[in-house]
């Protein structure tokens, strides 16, 4: 058993702080509510070996929890990253993960990729920046171990989400070349060597510790779009497009669990990414994964895809919702029958949602006096940032409405969002008029589409 105790700073009575981790292939954990004082205390009562475990507040923060911890922290609400401190048995790991987390996880603009100096640097200047990078992050880790007796297993799982992360890096740079210039990028021979360092076909993906949850997921999904998509990023529904698939995914991954993992993650993805051409596009490669596939959770992942999206095509009755705006009035999809509403899911977090903010002022400006509502769904779990961001950014304006979906268990679970930014439209009837609609930043061809939905008639 270990034993988590804090007190947080401008929480309220019903605020509730989580704990969560994965026991084998099944997530397990505990939550206790905050009192007048700010105190919780979390009982880890099934706990029998050190593992990496998310702590929930608003937030996701990694910490490091072993059978006997008894931790103590502090934080604010409002800034629970920047306050968290660690202390008790075990806080020597945490304030380290907390400190890392600060410098090099959480701090966007710290990646390689995300530099400015990325847009213009060649692939090789780009490897020695990412290399440079991983080697900061292994000096901040053997600096803080050398002060601070650090555990094994945590100094082990830390390097390989480092190993993750140059991963990742490397696969977005390549994926940003590719969707700058919409073709192959040119690239050094042995530029993918890296994957077969990555221990993927080792680990079963769909046990990956948390702590390498966030990771993985950016590294996957950078790799979709850089080996095994054309560069639009849409499946082809062609013949032979499939197997191309297998031969590449195999190259890299082996005939594995993992290369089944990655090409049904593929699969999926295309069904919520284009509703409208993947859906055909999946069931054309459908046989052929069947063909390969060794992996039972992945193919009742698909098959759970393909009829959770059947629903949500083009003509079929958009799923009704009501959220909160930002001066807690309840607002409802139903309250805008009759006007075309564009439809926009995002979080402050989601640095392309927020990319896409400037191209959307001219846009709404072209439609402001017309029956086009411009409803923005936000999941962000803490409300006073997704406040802030508001007031940031410009999202707000006289045609458009912002609702809060804390957990994304209303509309984002409804419409089956699993990527963001998520764009639709739906038509004055009520009615889903495009699944995957075009984002703001495409100019005319989401001005086109929202003036043929406007066209219609209820």
């Amino acid at each position: 058993m270990a034993v988590i105790k804090g007190v947080i700073r401008n929480a309220t009575v019903q605020d509730t702080v989580r704990v969560g981790y994965r026991l084998g292939e099944k997530f397990s954990g505990a939550k206790a509510a905050v009192n007048e004082a700010g105190e919780f205390t979390l009982r880890l009562t099934n706990l029998t070996a050190p593992l990496n475990a998310q702590l929930i507040f608003g937030a996701f923060e990694t910490i490091y929890i072993s059978p006997g911890d008894s931790l103590q922290l502090t934080a604010d609400k409002k800034d629970l990253l920047g306050t968290l401190r660690f202390s008790g048995r075990g806080a020597a790991a945490n304030n380290y993960l907390t400190q890392a987390q600060r410098q090099f996880d959480a701090n966007y603009d710290s990646w390689p990729e995300s530099r400015p100096s990325a847009a213009t640097a060649t692939p090789t200047e780009f490897r020695l920046l990412v290399d440079t990078y991983r080697q900061q992050q292994l000096d901040t880790l053997v600096a803080y171990q050398a002060r601070e007796s650090l555990p094994a297993g945590l100094l082990a799982s830390r390097r390989l989400v480092l190993d993750m992360q140059h991963g990742r890096s490397l696969l977005r740079y390549a994926s940003m070349l590719k969707r700058r210039t919409q073709k192959e990028p040119e690239l050094p021979a042995h530029y993918f060597d890296f994957l077969a360092t990555l221990p993927l076909r080792e680990k079963p993906m769909q046990t990956a510790e948390i702590s390498l949850v966030e990771s993985l997921g950016w590294l996957i999904e950078a790799y979709h779009y850089v080996r095994l998509l054309p560069p639009n990023g849409q499946l082809p529904g062609k013949a032979g497009s499939a197997e191309q698939i297998y031969t590449q995914a195999t190259a890299d991954f082996g005939d594995t669990p993992a290369r089944d993992y990655v090409v049904g993650g593929l699969l999926t993805n295309q069904l919520y990414d284009f509703r409208d051409t993947g859906r055909p596009a999946v069931l054309a490669a459908l046989p052929v994964f069947l063909a390969h596939n060794r992996d039972s959770t992945t193919a009742r992942n698909l098959r759970q895809a393909l009829q959770a999206t059947a629903t949500l095509q083009r003509g079929n009755l958009a799923p009704e919702f009501s959220l909160r705006d930002a001066s807690g009035k309840t607002v409802a999809l139903q309250d805008f029958r009759g006007k075309v509403v564009y439809l926009d899911f995002w979080y402050s977090a989601c640095k392309p949602c927020l990319a896409e903010a400037p191209a959307a002022v001219p846009l709404k400006k072209r439609f402001l006096g017309r029956e086009v509502v411009f409803l923005y769904i936000s999941v962000d779990q803490n409300p006073e940032t997704w406040r802030r961001t508001l007031k940031k950014y410009p999202l707000t304006g006289a045609n458009s409405v912002h609702l809060l979906d804390a957990k994304g268990d209303k509309a984002a679970k409804a419409f089956q969002v699993g990527s963001f930014p998520n764009y639709w439209i739906i038509g004055r009837n009520g009615r889903i008029w495009q699944n995957s609609a075009p984002r703001p930043s495409s100019g005319s061809e989401v001005v086109a589409a929202l003036e043929k939905a406007l066209a219609e008639k209820p």
